[in-house]
């Protein structure tokens, strides 16, 4: 399916070609997308691209009989948001007003571009296709830094491919991972088991008091050990916990009546 089967030349391009025609020379200066869509019959007043889009590479030119075509590169480096391109505006150089846009690409639907967050090393490429004749010479303005050949391109992209294969390979791994942890921990949940318990104490000022403990019986499982936590009082600690008793001790200078949580913790046998 052909995505810029909208194009038109502008009303500034179109008065550009009627110069060409004198002998002037073709100059495309630059590329540009743009992110908002507006309706066809509008395409021709154009004088730019809409808003929020990004100058792009032009690539070396070629000639297939009476066409030459412009390959445009669209790469994500540095692309800190995402967008919808609809549009790629073809710049030129006018010799009376400088630089015009001399023809506009609009898009059937919109193609999203990731940032380079989202998708790092995205790019894509488009041919456009320019009737040309033997009165109005051909000239593009190229930025050297951003040419690739065919050669360059074709490792960029398998350098991607295999980065990209990499990452899924990776995540393949990590699920493979996950769902290990998942099955121990569901074996976990299987073998152990905890019961809890609250129980009230006082100790003295300055002193120690230990408690008998009596941790519930369950049927299969065996009593690995047992936890004590204080849950209102500072001024007490829980000096010594096994699973028959638990030793509290005051450290303030008044007596103290307060809670304790002991937890039991059983393992399946």
């Amino acid at each position: 399916m052909n995505i810029w089967e909208n194009t038109v030349l502008t009303d500034q391009g179109k008065a550009l070609q009627t110069k060409l025609l004198q002998g002037q020379t073709l100059k495309i200066t630059r590329v540009t997308t743009g992110s908002k869509k507006v309706p066809i019959v509008d395409l021709r007043q154009q004088s730019d691209v809409t808003e929020g889009g990004y100058d792009i590479t032009l690539q070396s030119s070629r000639t297939e009989g009476e066409k030459t075509i412009l390959p445009v590169l669209l790469e994500n480096t540095g692309l800190k948001e995402s967008y919808d391109l609809w549009q790629v505006g073809f710049f030129a150089e006018d010799p009376d007003e400088g630089e015009i846009l001399f023809c506009i690409s609009q898009a059937s639907q919109a193609k999203h571009i990731p940032s380079e967050a989202e998708s790092p090393g995205y790019s894509v490429t488009w041919d456009f296709y320019f009737n040309t004749s033997n009165t109005v010479p051909f000239e593009i303005v190229l930025n050297s830094s951003g040419l690739v050949n065919i050669e360059a391109y074709q490792e960029h992209t398998e350098a991607i491919n295999e980065v990209n294969s990499r990452i899924s390979d990776l995540n393949d791994k990590l699920s493979s991972a996950n769902n290990k942890i998942v099955e121990t921990t569901n074996k976990l949940t299987n073998y152990v088991a905890i019961r809890e318990q609250w129980m009230s104490y006082s100790v003295g000022a300055s002193s120690s008091v230990n408690y008998n403990l009596s941790p519930p019986t369950l049927s299969g499982y065996k009593l690995l050990f047992t936890q004590c936590a204080i849950t209102n009082s500072p001024r007490v600690t829980c000096h010594y916990c096994d699973n028959s008793k638990v030793y509290f001790w005051n450290h303030g200078t008044g007596a103290v009546s307060a809670i304790a949580l002991i937890r039991f913790i059983y393992v399946k046998l």
